[in-house]
Parts: C-alpha cells; structure tokens; sequence
C-alpha cells in the first residue's frame, strides 16, 4: 500500500534551534507500507532528504545535522533528493524524516520535519482442527492474516516432522493430514511469512487433533422369551 504525505515548507532558516523547528508533521505508519512525501517544488530548489532514528526531539538541530540512516534501503530506487520521496521497509519505532530545501540564488536554506511512528505488522497463522474417525481422511484448518502470498511450517507429534507449505494465495488454507493412531496429536505453527515480515513462534500454540478408534464390531444376540 503506498499513502501520499504533502507538506509544506516552514520559513527561512540557516541556523536552528530544535524549539524553533516546531510543529512538526506526526504520521503513524504501518512498517508495510510505502509512503510518499512532497513538499511545493519551486524553480531553481534543490531537495535533500534524510532520516533520523533513536533520537529525541530537543538534543538534534535539523538545521546543522544529516541524518544518521542510510539512505539506500529506505528510500524508493535510492532516491532521496527531489521535491518528492517514497519511504518504505523502515523497521518499528520512531524517526524523523527531514527536508532540506537549497535556494543557491538567495543563499538561503528552508526545512520542514516530520515525525514518523512506524507500528509493527507481522503475519499470524492459527490452527482449527476437528475429531475425526480412525481411518478417515482428516486435515487441519490454517487461517492466515497479512499480505499474501504466505509460507508456512508447521509440525506435530513430538516436532521431530516438519510441514513447508509454500506460496498460499488463499487466507484460508486447508491442510490434509497423515494417517494418525487414535488418541490425541498436538499441531502448532512454527513460522509463517508474508510478503512484508516474518513471524517465528517461539511459544508453540498447540491444537490437539484428536481421533477416535474404530468401532469394535460384536455379533447381536436375540434374547429369547
């Protein structure tokens, strides 16, 4: 998903204190998505950008101080100049994200801040299962949430077996299951990934799968009178 940020510049500022930096734009944001910021392109400006992390608002001057983020992995193609940017894959937290405008005819330098809170987004996969009979063809019921396609491992028993499921389109997926003895089989998820994050369970969540033996078949007597 990608959202379209617009600013607008604050007034001239060659050097700054943080207080005189305020206000500032705060934008809360999924990890997932793509988001786009502008600000008002004018003739002959030149447009930087960088990110900031693990900072707090009053001990950074924006005026005199580049960011301490790597452009490349979070800026779109690696861009990060220009009147427009796209942010995407900044991992959970808060940052601030700074636009340094150059008017080279005027010697003159124009900012704007925002504050950003990145918010977590990891997949979830969860089991439902019913009774079944000895013998009969069972399976398990994985309900998914995230951005598909997924991949999924699961296992059972005593975890020594290991399921992949690779490439599931479909938030409901229904998982045949091997010939099972009677009583009951623990299933629980051991990682599922989506096309943003990665979710590895470190405290299985087991679901019992339970099956009943077969019937014994005993001969019918007629009681006589």
């Amino acid at each position: 998903m990608m959202c379209r940020i617009p600013g607008i510049l604050l007034g001239v500022l060659v050097v700054a204190s943080a207080m005189a930096q305020k206000p500032v734009q705060h934008i809360i944001v999924d990890q997932c998505d793509s988001y786009e910021f502008s600000v008002v392109e004018m003739p002959g400006d030149r447009y930087t950008w960088h990110l900031y992390t693990e900072l707090d608002w009053n001990t950074v001057n924006f005026a005199t101080n580049d960011g301490n983020v790597g452009p490349t992995p979070y800026f779109e193609n690696g861009m990060y100049q220009g009147s427009t940017v796209r942010v995407n894959f900044l991992d959970p937290g808060r940052y601030f994200l700074r636009v340094m405008v150059w008017d080279e005819v005027a010697c003159t330098n124009n900012l704007l801040v925002f504050l950003i809170d990145v918010e977590e987004s990891k997949p979830e996969a969860t089991i439902e299962a019913d009774d079944y009979c000895y013998g009969d063809p069972a399976e398990i019921k994985i309900i998914l949430t995230g951005r598909g396609p997924w991949d999924v491992t699961y296992t059972y028993g005593d975890g020594t077996a290991q399921v992949n499921l690779n490439g599931l389109t479909d938030p409901v997926y229904f998982a045949p299951l091997p010939v099972l003895e009677p009583g009951t089989t623990d299933f629980w998820i051991m990682e599922v990934t989506d096309q943003c994050t990665v979710n590895t369970y470190t405290v299985p969540q087991k679901i019992g799968v339970v099956i009943h033996p077969t019937p014994v078949n005993s001969k019918i007597y007629i009681k006589e009178d």
